[in-house]
């Protein structure tokens, strides 16, 4: 069983945890990573020299590769630093952290996303990719990224893949799936694959089932309904999948009858407007319209109904009325309209 030192930087001998690690860390942190950080805490208050991973991984009844990973982790992080002989990881240093120093933390975890700023890939380092692509199971999937692309790839790609993995926190399988679908739907622009990604983050998307279910509705409904409206070459906003998931679960139209209410939307203010589109989709289902042909019939009735000359109130003719006129009572006619069962 190999074991690897324990040094020191700064520690006093009390078993206290650094304010800015609560503070600044701890929240964005996954919670077994943070409790094996605590655990590397304790072991070194208590001075001890010697530590092994295996060690760690029966007091938590984890994987020897999920301690490796979570070490990791906070390597990257900047709060502790290790060592390898090859494979092997021969020392661990708990770097100090003040408790009150934003400056220090900004320096430690240069490159990081403000969690509160939009979802937004940064620039990260040299090193930082290099200790990326060293983490396990990452060679595979980055071979798995170049044979979906067709070709090697970039610092360009590879910022967007540390981005997927490590700020959106999604799991290898899912950032996998996300290069698939976007390639098989004919986009291996790193940009859009970028927007897709974080049109999954927003819209709550952590598995690859959660995805599957998300591009099958977004195949079927949400794209026809943005290529009817001219809006092509993007993702729907997650608004947009709502607007497009009422009307086709909530007010249960097929799409036909959807993307009829799309065409007429443009018809009338000659811009794509999802809220005209849902006024237009609303009144045909309180009208109990669920077919083509029940729109068609009301279509008629509403041309009928209008054709019909109103009987005109009694004027005085002058050189201005002096002729037939017709007088129409709109709200009468919108109403036998959507009243038609």
């Amino acid at each position: 069983m190999s074991t690897f030192t324990l040094k020191q930087d700064g520690f006093k001998d009390s078993t206290s945890i650094p304010n800015c690690f609560i503070e600044k860390f701890m929240p964005k942190a996954a919670g077994e990573f943070v409790k094996i950080y605590i655990y590397i805490l304790k072991c070194m208050e208590e001075n001890r020299a010697e530590l092994s991973i295996s060690r760690i991984a029966d007091v938590f009844n984890d994987t020897e590769k999920d301690i490796i990973r979570a070490l990791k982790y906070w390597h990257r992080k900047g709060l502790i630093t290790l060592s390898f002989d090859g494979d092997v990881l021969t020392s661990l240093k708990i770097n100090h952290l003040p408790d009150d120093e934003e400056a220090e933390e900004t320096k430690i975890v240069k490159g990081s996303r403000d969690e509160k700023a939009p979802l937004k890939c940064g620039e990260y380092t040299k090193a930082q990719i290099e200790a990326f692509s060293n983490k396990e199971d990452i060679p595979m999937l980055l071979y798995s990224i170049q044979k979906y692309l067709g070709r090697t790839l970039t610092n360009s790609d590879m910022n967007r893949v540390l981005f997927f993995c490590e700020d959106l926190k999604f799991s290898d399988d899912l950032v996998e799936y996300l290069f698939e679908y976007c390639v098989s739907s004919g986009h291996d622009n790193i940009r859009y694959i970028e927007k897709t990604a974080i049109a999954w983050k927003e819209a709550g998307i952590t598995t690859v089932n959660a995805a599957k279910k998300s591009t099958a509705m977004y195949s079927e409904n949400c794209y026809p309904v943005l290529k009817e409206f001219g809006l092509t070459g993007r993702n729907p906003s997650k608004g947009e999948a709502d607007y497009v998931s009422r009307w086709t679960l909530s007010y249960g139209f097929e799409m036909p009858l959807v993307l009829e209410a799309v065409r007429r939307t443009m018809q009338s203010i000659h811009q794509p407007s999802f809220e005209y589109a849902d006024s237009i989709l609303k009144r045909w289902k309180d009208a109990g319209i669920k077919s083509m042909d029940m729109v068609k019939e009301a279509d008629k009735a509403f041309e009928k109904k209008s054709s019909k000359p109103a009987p005109s109130a009694s004027k005085k003719k002058n050189k201005f009325n002096d002729f037939d006129q017709r007088s129409y009572d709109w709200d009468e006619l919108e109403a036998d309209l959507f009243n038609l069962k």
